[in-house]
């Protein structure tokens, strides 16, 4: 399964995954060892699992009651990570090609998957104005390098792509921070007993 600092295990994941899916083959994805990993194969629409978050290796005799009572974890239903992988994968193409000379094809911002994940959860993230700033920025860096592919200099492009690191980078730190900040406010709102209604 994909780990959180190996964006690409998440594209051999999904790579894998839309193979089988076209070629009509069932599905079952080995590894599952938290409930991120849960929530973000459910993204993929993968339904069958296999690893530690779904239960730890058990005697024969014990299977039967495991059957009877599993309840999958719900996992975190408003994680961004499949929407972010995507967005880092054009932003990688968008590096690469300034390394090896190459064009790629540039992801819109309205195309982006990370548009729809901030816009769908604004009322809930703070610094959500930033957030779509940075993000702005990133695509906007990444269309100017499509461009002087065409025609400006290598000095040009390694400054160009020194800049999106950079702007990426924030934009991730930022979205983690905010993510976070997110989920704590759930939790501490979930856990805060409904106040009581007056009966005066």
């Amino acid at each position: 399964m994909a780990q959180p600092d190996k964006p690409q295990d998440l594209i051999f994941v999904e790579s894998l995954v839309n193979l089988g899916l076209a070629m009509g083959v069932l599905i079952t994805v080995e590894g599952v060892e938290t409930e991120a990993h849960i929530a973000l194969l459910r993204e993929m629409k993968i339904n069958y699992l296999q690893g530690y978050a779904i239960a730890r290796p058990l005697e024969a005799e014990a299977v039967a009651d495991f059957v009877r009572s599993f309840v999958l974890g719900v996992g975190d239903a408003d994680t961004p990570m499949l929407a972010l992988y995507q967005h880092l994968g054009w932003v990688r193409a968008a590096a690469e090609s300034v390394m090896n000379h190459e064009g790629y094809e540039h992801t819109e911002l309205a195309a982006c998957p990370i548009t729809t994940w901030l816009h769908a959860h604004a009322s809930e993230l703070p610094e959500v104005e930033t957030l779509l700033a940075e993000h702005e920025t990133v695509h906007i860096l990444g269309r100017e390098i499509l461009q002087v592919r065409q025609s400006g200099t290598r000095e040009e492009l390694h400054r160009l792509l020194g800049q999106l690191h950079g702007h990426s980078h924030r934009f991730q730190e930022g979205l983690g921070q905010a993510v976070k900040d997110m989920r704590d406010n759930a939790a501490v709102a979930k856990a805060q007993p409904p106040p009581s209604e007056n009966t005066h």
